[in-house]
């Protein structure tokens, strides 16, 4: 999980009974775990009585089987003035909920909603998110309308973890494409990807491999293959290497090592994907992939990915029946 900070300020025009302006500095930040001084602000302001233990039993109920944080509104004197919080999907880490949106009274009509969910929308991005979904109360008009601003759609009705919703309206936005692909051409990019393979070595069965091998095996200008950096925005999180470019038919990806903390966040099903279109647009009409008997994240991946297994190769020795190989073919 990845602990990220937001803070965000913004001034609140306010009038007096008699028309004066008046302004306010509202801070809005993420919390993950909230404090009790908090949580009793939130509880008197949500339901009119202090209560500490049903807020920290939804935190750990929450936190402990996915991600979850909270955005919180403050005034400048750190009065409680909004929350809302955001679960991750137990099935799809890439799929997120907003709700238990609320704003104290004395501070509606003020855009806070509005700015607290943007904040969300800026953490879930770097969380992976592509998919957030909300339920909303058919008959909240406010809601509704806020939802349309922002750019959700409503959705066909489906449930959400254990949340129960039933009788709301879904709606969901899409954030689009996390990921992205960066041909490799220089040097500290080559030192990037051997830290990737490195991080990998025990589940590649490779060997090491200094520096200046890495740079004369990447950089030579081989027709046959291609290496790309798969990054998260500048940041890169995977090595994909295809090759078989300058065959008639079939592609390959010859290798695929991900960042070991970015694992299990869609990145590998998207290198597969940009491999698949790559190839496709190189005029190969088939994918090949091969892997060891043991690398079951692997296996799991090009499954998913619709690969068909077409054989498998045992090992001479039964020591080293890890390294047997697994074959995959798919049609593009």
């Amino acid at each position: 999980m990845f602990s990220i900070f937001r803070e965000h300020f913004f001034i609140c025009e306010m009038r007096s009974f008699m028309g004066t302006k008046n302004t306010e500095i509202i801070a809005i930040r993420t919390s993950e775990y909230l404090s009790e001084n908090l949580a009793l602000q939130i509880s008197n302001s949500l339901w009119e009585q202090p209560d500490i233990a049903g807020l920290r039993s939804m935190l750990y109920f929450f936190k402990s089987e996915t991600d979850y944080f909270n955005v919180i509104a403050q005034s400048s004197s750190d009065d409680f003035v909004g929350r809302l919080c955001c679960i991750q999907n137990i099935d799809d880490p890439t799929l997120w909920y907003y709700g238990d949106l609320f704003v104290v009274e004395n501070h509606r009509r003020k855009h806070i909603a509005e700015k607290m969910i943007t904040t969300a929308f800026d953490v879930l991005k770097d969380k992976g998110c592509k998919t957030v979904r909300t339920y909303v109360d058919p008959q909240n008009i406010p809601s509704l309308e806020l939802q349309k601003k922002l750019g959700f759609t409503e959705k066909p009705y489906q449930t959400f973890n254990y949340l129960i919703n039933n009788g709301d309206l879904m709606f969901e936005k899409q954030f689009g494409q996390i990921y992205n692909a960066v041909t490799v051409r220089d040097k500290l990019d080559v030192k990037i990807l051997a830290n990737l393979y490195n991080k990998n070595l025990l589940a590649l069965h490779g060997d090491k491999i200094s520096y200046a091998e890495w740079c004369k095996a990447i950089l030579n200008n081989d027709t046959d293959e291609e290496n790309f950096l798969i990054c998260r925005g500048l940041m890169p999180v995977a090595w994909l290497k295809i090759n078989g470019l300058d065959s008639k038919d079939v592609g390959y990806i010859s290798m695929l090592a991900v960042e070991p903390k970015y694992q299990h966040k869609g990145v590998g099903k998207f290198a597969v994907e940009f491999a698949e279109s790559f190839l496709r647009g190189k005029g190969k009409k088939v994918v090949c992939v091969q892997t060891t008997f043991d690398n079951q994240f692997a296996i799991r991946l090009y499954n998913k990915c619709g690969f068909v297994e077409t054989s498998r190769v045992k090992a001479i020795s039964d020591d080293v029946a890890e390294l047997s190989k697994i074959v995959f073919k798919k049609d593009i």
